[in-house]
């Protein structure tokens, strides 16, 4: 479900440089980024609280 908040795929290509890539020792990023800021920005814009977080986000921990 797509909701008010997500970036769009342009804005995606302009912040997405800003992120580590998986480089070197350590556990491989198995989450979308971008899903993880679309639950960032959901949170910011709506003030619900992070275990209120729709399902079609990632776990609330993980946001």
């Amino acid at each position: 479900m797509a909701y008010d908040t997500d970036v769009t795929e342009e804005q995606w290509l302009l912040i997405q440089p800003l992120f580590p890539v998986n480089i070197g020792p350590g556990r491989p990023m198995t989450l979308d980024l971008q899903m993880v800021i679309n639950g960032i920005f959901y949170l910011v814009r709506t003030g619900c609280q992070w275990r209120n977080l729709p399902q079609d986000f990632p776990k609330w921990q993980s946001v």
